[in-house]
């Protein structure tokens, strides 16, 4: 092999067994949300982290597998993406906390609405087939439970169970998030609005809603 051969062979990147996870379920998260689901694959998050076809095998079962595992992924960002409102405005209430859940909880799902998507697909709605799924659903669904259990504790909110305010404020949160993310808003009148307008309107509605719960 010549010596200008060799310089043109791409470099081998070198991953240790739990950094080529991450590295694979990172390149997962970088395809949907500049191509969408359907340009997840193995081959696909294989080329993107520059390993070989066979890598991801040592990781990932099949494309469920992965899918599951990149959805999980993006419900860390969500947490993250609400502790980061919570911490631009700091709460002055355990209401204000609550507003911050369902603030990120938005802006999450506007800023990435391939990922979103995943995180809901049909075909993931069996979570105990999936732990790593089921882990992260579980920490993003507790971080409101805690929020709601925080402002029954300080009065704000009537009742001890957290469970029906968390349906309340999540049913109505999610189902703005969707409308926008399926561009649904966009064929209404209400399209005409800012979204963000629409998302506090939305957040404050779940709120009064919650506080109205006999």
């Amino acid at each position: 092999m010549t010596k200008t051969a060799a310089k043109r062979r791409p470099p081998k990147t070198a991953y240790h067994h739990g950094d080529l996870h991450r590295a694979l379920v990172g390149a997962g998260l970088e395809i949907v949300r500049s191509g969408g689901v359907e340009a997840l694959s193995l081959r696909a998050v294989a080329r993107r982290a520059k390993v070989s076809h066979s890598a991801p095998y040592h990781h990932f079962r099949d494309k469920a597998e992965l899918l599951a595992a990149v959805a999980a992924a993006g419900f860390e960002q969500l947490v993250a993406s609400i502790d980061a409102q919570a911490a631009k405005s700091p709460p002055r209430s355990a209401l204000d906390g609550l507003r911050a859940v369902g603030r990120g909880y938005l802006r999450y799902a506007v800023e990435n609405p391939s990922i979103f998507r995943l995180m809901f697909r049909p075909e993931l709605t069996q979570p105990a087939n999936h732990p790593v799924l089921l882990q992260a659903e579980a920490l993003a669904f507790g971080k409101l439970m805690h929020t709601i259990a925080m402002c029954q504790q300080m009065g704000e909110l009537p009742g001890s169970d957290p469970l029906p305010p968390s349906a309340i404020c999540w049913s109505m949160v999610h189902g703005l998030a969707m409308l926008q993310v399926e561009q649904v808003l966009q064929e209404t009148p209400l399209g005409s609005l800012p979204f963000e307008r629409l998302a506090e309107t939305i957040v404050e509605a779940a709120i009064a809603a919650a506080r109205s719960r006999p």
